[in-house]
């Protein structure tokens, strides 16, 4: 949506004459807060233009934590191929094997 502007009584939005809806709209604004059209169109210019600043700056911010998270979770060469992370106190993460499940007298029987 565009800037809101009232010339000679005519109120434009975006550079364009304004449907009937958006006039009412303003005009029962205008009229609850007890302001003429003109200053309630350019308090809501000013209600768009800190909506439009807010959303800016939580896109960049949104930016700043996606990249910090991509660095964070970036792993180095030598250690990718080592299966460790910096900071394991585990040498290298491998699956443990099967092991057979048998008897310890079995196991250790004499000859």
């Amino acid at each position: 949506m565009g800037q809101f502007e009232y010339k000679e009584g005519i109120l434009f939005v975006g550079g364009q004459v304004a449907a009937d809806s958006i006039r009412a709209v303003i005009t029962t604004l205008s009229t609850c807060t007890g302001k003429d059209i003109e200053t309630t169109c350019d308090l809501l210019n000013q209600l768009l233009q800190s909506f439009d600043d807010t959303l800016a700056s939580l896109k960049d911010v949104a930016e700043e934590i996606g990249k910090l998270l991509e660095v964070s979770q970036d792993i180095c060469e030598p250690c990718r191929h080592r299966g460790t992370r910096h900071g394991s106190s585990i040498k290298q993460i491998t699956p443990k094997q099967a092991k057979a499940n048998i008897k310890w007298q079995e196991k250790y029987r004499p000859p």
